[in-house]
Order: structure tokens, then C-alpha cells, then sequence
């Protein structure tokens, strides 16, 4: 029951958009715990790192503040990144939550002329996320974690689904920034 609920629910939610050379991979931040890496960044991470190696785009943002603990987000993707190779990064480390992150990325990147952006986060966050960067007046692409931990432990899914609901609701109600 509880799957068929969380498929029911996620499937507005979710963008599956082709490969296609961008100007930039972004990385959406999450929580750390203890000031580190919890599974859903480091899925973010790895998924990022794997696109930049495949040619999804030269450069990747690393975006995220502080939102707990002692280290920015930003800084701990970054790390992971190079870990794996990635090169090429910039780093955002201000932006608290996916509005911010559209905002201040479309900053940065504005500074190099990109335009075109890969947004790397879990799949029920991708639609959302995308709404948001187009607003800042980037034009993104969601890329598809298929492997994703959202759809191997369907119990947080579920969680964090009615949560992106949520987030939903008040994107919609509150007046654009």
C-alpha cells in the first residue's frame, strides 16, 4: 500500500529530462549531519560527479549554506567532488534554502554567460527546483537519479514527498520574490 501511495504521489513531482550538454551541473544542497555527509548528498555528489565525467557540462556549482552544524553545505559537496575528480567548481555557500540556491547560482553563473543548467537532487525534488531556477532566469534540466535512495527506501520517500507537497504550497501561495 505504502508504495503505490508514494509512486501515486511522486509522479507529478518527478522530471526525467534527456542528456544534453549544459553550461553547468548544479548541486542542490542537504542537511549534513555532524558536519557530514548524509546519504541523500552524498547520492547528490555522486551523481553530480558522474554527469561532469560524462560531458553533462564543464563546470559544477556546489550550492548550500550553513543549515547545520558548523560547515556550509557548498564546501562539504565540493570536497566530495573533488574526491572524484571533478575539476571544474564553483562554490555557493550562502543560500539556506532552493529558492536561494536558484538566486545566488543565477548570480554566479551569470557572471560566465551559462545559462543552460543541470539541477542534480532527489527525484521528488527536481520539479520544484526547476520552477525555481527558471524564475531566476536560468533555463534547467533535472537530472534523473534512477537509482536513487528514494526509490529503494520508500518509507522516507513517502516523508519526504508529503514534505515536497509542502514546499509546493508555499511556493504557490507566496508571492514571487
Amino acid at each position: 500500500m505504502r508504495s503505490w501511495l508514494v509512486r501515486t504521489l511522486e509522479r507529478p513531482l518527478v522530471i526525467d529530462d534527456p542528456m544534453a550538454p549544459a553550461d553547468a551541473i548544479v548541486v542542490l544542497g542537504a542537511p549534513l549531519r555532524d558536519d557530514r555527509v548524509t546519504p541523500v548528498l552524498a547520492e547528490r555528489i555522486e551523481a553530480a560527479a558522474r554527469l561532469w565525467h560524462a560531458g553533462g557540462a564543464p563546470i559544477v556549482v556546489a550550492s548550500g549554506g550553513i543549515t547545520s552544524g558548523t560547515l556550509a553545505e557548498a564546501d562539504v559537496i565540493a570536497e566530495g567532488l573533488r574526491a572524484r575528480g571533478v575539476s571544474e567548481i564553483v562554490v555557493e555557500r550562502a543560500s539556506r534554502t532552493t529558492a536561494e540556491n536558484a538566486r545566488m547560482t543565477a548570480a554566479l553563473l551569470a557572471l560566465r554567460g551559462a545559462k543552460t543548467v543541470w539541477l542534480v537532487t532527489q527525484p521528488f525534488h527536481g520539479r520544484r527546483a526547476a520552477r525555481l531556477f527558471r524564475r531566476a532566469g536560468l533555463a534547467p534540466r533535472v537530472w534523473h537519479i534512477a537509482d536513487s535512495l528514494e526509490y529503494r527506501d520508500r518509507a522516507r520517500a513517502l516523508r519526504w514527498v508529503i514534505r515536497e507537497y509542502a514546499a509546493w504550497g508555499r511556493l504557490l501561495l507566496r508571492p514571487k520574490r
